[in-house]
């Protein structure tokens, strides 16, 4: 009753390793306001947009292509999408700076642009250190973003440019984060 799978608009990982190609796709999120956003992140550090992810037909779906060559080339451990603009999101990286040592960062903020089909994007690692971050998560009522790492939780309030400790007594393992924090 609910049809075949079918593939979901162009693909995501065709091209060379000079291009970022191959691999595979690891993180996807969907706008909790726009049914017709959807971030995509491969496991080589491409990033991609999708404005009619919502489409009846899969195959009309398109992605647009968001990263730089200045945007970390490892794998996108995370996208939060901000639930006030599903033009902006937060994006993690993780693996060590010291394997793409031209792509420094580990959080990023990116900001697209329909008008121009490009993004900007903010690196918002700061103080974090070179350490893989695995997951990512914003909370909207305060704008405050969160990062997960083999170390423990940090938090970066909202207009802060320094990460603290989201909390005490917290085990330092490695956490996922899926989805967004309650509100």
């Amino acid at each position: 009753p609910c049809g075949d799978w079918q593939p979901l608009g162009n693909s995501l990982t065709i091209g060379s390793a000079k291009d970022r190609g191959g691999q595979f796709v690891v993180a996807v999120e969907r706008s909790r306001t726009d049914d017709g956003t959807l971030w995509a992140g491969t496991r080589v550090g491409r990033v991609f947009i999708s404005k009619n992810a919502d489409d009846a037909q899969p195959r009309n779906v398109r992605f647009t292509r968001l990263d730089t060559p200045s945007t970390p080339g490892r794998f996108v451990s995370g996208i939060a999408v901000d639930p006030a603009d599903p033009n902006h999101a937060w994006i993690s990286y993780s693996g060590y700076e010291a394997y793409t040592p031209g792509e420094p960062g580990h959080v990023f903020e990116a900001r697209y642009s329909p008008a121009t089909g490009t993004a900007s994007f903010v690196d918002r690692s700061y103080d974090l250190g070179d350490q893989p971050v695995t997951g990512i998560a914003y909370f909207g009522a305060t704008g405050d973003v969160y990062a997960a790492t083999d170390f423990g939780v940090l938090r970066l309030p909202a207009g802060a440019s320094h990460w603290e400790t989201a909390g005490s007594g917290l085990p330092t393992a490695r956490f996922t984060f899926c989805g967004f924090l309650p509100r």
